[in-house]
């Protein structure tokens, strides 16, 4: 991948490697076209621009050479239509990289998200190494200038940003340096007035106001913008949206405490709790312990003015059995035995009820009458569940985004540690810990406090004993607000018995669980039927689970990891683990055996979605097996094991399989373990695995001489074989399977076996055989419904047609078998008919259109992790590029296949990358080498294109006679392979020939 970095000294890299540009207009060429990375500069605009006295075309020219020749190659500086084009992506560049950031930078500023424009304005700033362009003549300066007031844009937001998230004295030098430098900067003035009224110099943000409204009548000749006389009068106000509190001594009453340290983060939920606030009577901040509840109530409780005060009313600590009512007018400081009521109508008020949850049912009528009684009250509440009251406005806060959460950490525990050193290593970690604490904010900044002693890393490490980590033994705040153990204790001992074991049961769930498996959990712990959707409504009213609902309107519960730790403690402690685990494994093995019987079918979609779905819960319920129940664990993974083939989770799933396999003996049942796990492995991984796993398969199967298991032996033989390139082995095998399976009277599995005998002659040239085998594979299967194996069956007919120099009609068919695929959700099986269809354009004569789709093949397949279906795919590109006479930037493909071949077990494009790859490099011993295998095993492409190659270098080197003799040998071994390969495929034939 190509950069240029122009804002400083230019640089230009490719892969990480800085390359080398001459100095002067070569460098200036860079520069100009990197300006306009991705588009076209007119040669008119780059000779008037470069070059001022005048000059000719073919000094430009001259130019583009020596610079196609830094970056390594001609298809970095393109030249079309009188026009010339870096290939290079905007990102690639500084200069429009931070053109992007200043844009989103004043977005997020404008939506009010301070911490993304803080952000963003950060590392569009870092991307500032020195002058702009300072490598460009004098043709840049409108470009130095726009660049110049972009960085001064980002610095004003970054000011403002940091104004926005809670500085302010501490900013006061660096702004007063920064107006000094730019004097008619409104928006500096801006952050300077804030951070000097934040800091309680209010004269001095006024006079700071007179200074630059002097500044631009006398030197401009205009009073200062809207927005700055606004914010003066803010300033003269007192205005609460500054954060500023009264300076007045006979102020409003109220008793909020001071708040100790900015709020990090939450700029967005405390400007919509501020909205609704404004908007209704009674807003009531839902959410699970820890979230943040309170701090947010009091921070948006500080820009709230009124009357008769704004007074918090804790009843974390009030027995249930308080008269509640009295309690609040203690807190308003009511004389003893006073009614509250005429206190409240008396000035308008506003309560804020914090920790309504264990009184839920006393505090909602006591706020629904007092809401009713005085007109001009407003409650503002903090519940872990609605308090059931009409007109009642729920806002529901949710934990912590990762960045806000990390910022989180890190200003706490520089609080603990001021010489904390934070580096990018630093950072990953905290981002480890905030996400396995859930984003809670009390979680995050209990173990931030253990920055005191404690480094970040040793931290992390503590986390799977979080309950004792988590708690700050020098506060002397309640339990519940020093230890996370202590906020969650407190919701779950408030829980109905069922609620509780509605815990239990979720905490057995790797991520989250469907209602039915839950339910399934739930009544093993005895929780009766009809009681469980009670169970799971009161748990997400009071924010212990949620529901995540999909587009189609399925729904999932889930807890935060904080949460399912403390319920699975409390599980072990109530004897009960081992019986829930159980249960939950037992759910998975018994949807297994649905999918087992449905995915070769019409219920193939669903199998899919639930594979998809339920990866993380398969998984766990596999571990417990692993130690409990191996048998349960085996019929788990044969149960999905062809769910997961259809799915193309390859290696991974194989892996998974062959744990399952490790407490099992010889059987039927471990025989169909190991052909999924042989299946799964080839189709993305090793090989040489895969086939100790089918040899295994077939001692089981000959020994308990079951037919139906030997013909599952060969079918998985068969496409083994396919994917190291062995299409006689594969045909043989195929074409056994089949006849076992029709004796058997199996449909399936023998329209299975024909698209794999198809696949097998479709490479050995029989295309007639290939139609045939291809055609009644698509009878079998449409009755049955199988979706994944007619895109296979339909496909094939594509690859006949191909083979047939059909081509226009190869492209429908396999370009409707990728589309299909992808609709399906099937990214590997995209991925192969994609490069599939890339090689009949290729051959079409659309190299263009085959370029893309081998890309578009490529990255299908390294998103479904199909490392083999990658390597295809790179092979066939640096194939098509050497072909277009662009070899040299196949190379690093051809490389990575040559590494990955080696790490599995080789394969069908294990010989033909390294062919190509030493033809290219000129590697004449690595060639003899590749020529040697190919005969060995009778790799005819692969002995085609070393033979082609050697006859090249022969040819070069003035040997004709022996070139003369490698082509024609060559040409032998091509004339029964002239279905799969084109002249075209043979780059170095021609150049020997050319000789």
């Amino acid at each position: 991948m190509l950069t240029v970095a122009v804002l400083g000294a230019v640089e230009a890299r490719r892969d990480g490697d800085r390359l080398a540009v001459p100095t002067g207009k070569t460098t200036e060429l860079l520069v100009r076209l990197a300006l306009d990375a991705g588009s076209s500069v007119r040669v008119d605009t780059l000779l008037d621009d470069l070059w001022t006295s005048g000059a000719g075309r073919n000094t430009l020219q001259s130019k583009v050479s020596q610079l196609r020749r830094a970056l390594g190659g001609k298809a970095l500086v393109v030249g079309a239509d009188d026009a010339y084009r870096l290939v290079v992506e905007p990102g690639g560049v500084d200069a429009v990289r931070v053109l992007d950031l200043a844009g989103q930078a004043s977005a997020a500023r404008h939506a009010g998200d301070a911490t993304t424009a803080l952000d963003k304005a950060s590392e569009g700033l870092r991307l500032f190494r020195g002058e702009a362009l300072a490598d460009a003549g004098d043709w840049a300066a409108p470009h130095r200038a726009r660049l110049e007031d972009v960085r001064l844009g980002l610095l004003e937001d970054l000011m403002a940003s940091r104004v926005d998230l809670g500085s302010g004295g501490e900013l006061v030098g660096e702004l007063e340096r920064l107006v000094a430098e730019h004097p008619f900067r409104e928006r500096l003035w801006a952050s300077l007035m804030t951070a000097l009224f934040r800091g309680g110099r209010q004269a001095e943000a006024l006079a700071a106001y007179a200074r630059v409204r002097r500044l631009m009548i006398e030197e401009l000749g205009v009073e200062p913008g809207q927005d700055l006389r606004a914010l003066e009068g803010q300033v003269l106000r007192h205005g609460a949206v500054l954060g500023g509190a009264p300076v007045d001594p006979v102020a409003a009453p109220g008793n909020l405490p001071r708040s100790l340290a900015p709020m990090v983060g939450r700029g967005s939920e405390l400007r919509a709790l501020g909205e609704l606030i404004v908007e209704h009577r009674l807003v009531n901040v839902v959410g699970p312990a820890g979230v943040g509840k309170t701090r947010l109530l009091l921070e948006a409780a500080r820009s709230v003015a009124a009357p008769g005060g704004v007074w918090l009313v804790r009843l974390d600590a009030v027995d249930r059995s308080a008269d509640l009512e009295q309690v609040i007018a203690e807190t308003l400081h009511v004389p003893g035995g006073a009614p509250l009521r005429p206190r409240l109508l008396g000035a308008q008020t506003v309560l804020l009820l914090d920790n309504c949850e264990h009184v839920v049912e006393t505090i909602s009528v006591l706020v629904e009458s007092l809401l009713d009684d005085v007109p001009g009250l407003r409650i503002i509440a903090t519940s872990q569940a609605p308090l059931g009251v009409e007109h009642e406005w729920a806002f529901h806060l949710e934990p912590l985004s990762i960045q806000d959460s990390v910022a989180l950490f890190l200003a706490r525990a520089r609080q603990m540690r001021r010489r904390l050193v934070v580096d990018d290593d630093t950072t990953r970690v905290v981002e480890e810990v905030c996400r396995s604490l859930d984003g809670l904010p009390l979680a995050i900044e209990l173990a931030a406090a253990r920055a005191r002693s404690l480094s970040v890393r040793d931290i992390a490490r503590r986390i799977d004993d979080r309950f004792a980590l988590l708690r700050d033994p020098s506060s002397h705040r309640p339990e519940r607000r020093r230890a996370l153990a202590g906020a969650i204790g407190w919701s779950y001992d408030l829980l109905f018995p069922d609620d509780q074991r509605g815990l239990w049961a979720l905490s057995c769930f790797a991520a989250s669980a469907p209602l039915e498996a839950l339910e399934h959990v739930l009544v093993t712990l005895g929780v009766p039927a009809d009681a469980v959707v009670d169970t799971l409504t009161r748990l997400v009213d009071r924010s212990l689970i949620s529901l995540d609902v999909s587009p189609d309107g399925l729904v999932r519960y889930r807890m935060l990891d904080s949460i399912r730790a403390y319920a699975a403690q409390r599980l072990t402690d109530a004897g009960l683990a081992e019986t829930a685990k159980r249960a939950h494994a037992a759910w998975y093995a018994r949807t297994a055996a649905w999918c087992e019987a449905n995915v070769r079918g019409r219920g193939q979609s669903a199998c899919l979605t639930i594979a998809r779905a339920e990866r993380a819960n398969i998984d766990a319920a596999l571990a417990w097996c692993g130690t409990n129940a191996p048998d349960l664990g085996l019929s788990i993974t044969t149960g999905f094991g062809w769910t997961w083939v259809v799915l193309g989770d390859g290696t991974a799933a194989a892996a998974r399989i062959r744990r399952a396999l490790r407490s099992t003996t010889g059987s039927a049942a471990r025989a169909s373990a190991l052909l999924l796990a042989g299946w799964l492995e080839a189709s993305a991984g090793d090989v040489a695995l895969a086939w100790r796993d089918l040899d295994e398969a077939d001692r089981i199967a000959e020994s308990i001489d079951a037919e139906g298991l030997g013909a599952d032996v060969a079918r998985h033989r068969a496409f083994v074989a396919l994917q190291q390139g062995r299409s006689p082995q594969a045909l043989v095998y195929a074409t056994a399977s089949v006849a076992s399976y029709r004796r058997l009277g199996l449909a399936w599995e023998t329209a299975a076996s024909l698209v794999l005998a198809a696949y097998g002659a479709l490479a050995l040239g029989d295309t007639a055989a290939a139609a045939r085998h291809s055609a009644e594979a698509i009878d079998l299967l449409t009755p049955i419904g199988d979706s994944w194996g007619l895109v296979h069956a339909k496909a094939v007919v594509g690859g006949v047609a191909q083979a047939e120099h059909r081509f226009e009609d190869a492209i429908q068919a396999l370009s409707g078998a990728a589309q299909e695929s992808t609709a399906l959700g099937l990214l590997g099986q995209a991925a192969l008919h994609r490069a599939s269809l890339a090689r009949a354009q290729q051959r079409a004569g659309r190299p263009a259109d085959a370029a893309a789709s081998f890309r578009q093949a490529l990255a299908a397949a390294t998103a479904s992790g199909d490392g083999r279906m990658a390597s295809t795919a790179r092979l066939n590109l640096a194939r098509l590029l050497r072909s277009t006479g662009n070899g040299p930037a196949g190379v690093s493909l051809l490389r990575q296949n040559v590494e990955w071949y080696a790490s599995a077990g080789g394969g069908d494009g294990d010989l033909l990358s390294r062919c190509v790859l030493a033809a290219e490099t000129r590697d004449r011993d690595a060639l003899e080498v590749v020529l040697a295998l190919a005969r060995a095993t009778a790799s005819q492409e692969a002995a085609i294109l070393a033979l082609d190659g050697l006859a090249r270098l022969s040819a070069q080197e003035g040997d004709r006679q022996r070139a003369t003799a490698l082509v024609a040998e060559a040409d032998a071994l091509h004339r029964p392979l002239a279905h799969l390969l084109d002249d075209a495929d043979r780059p170095d034939r021609a150049a020997a020939l050319a000789v």
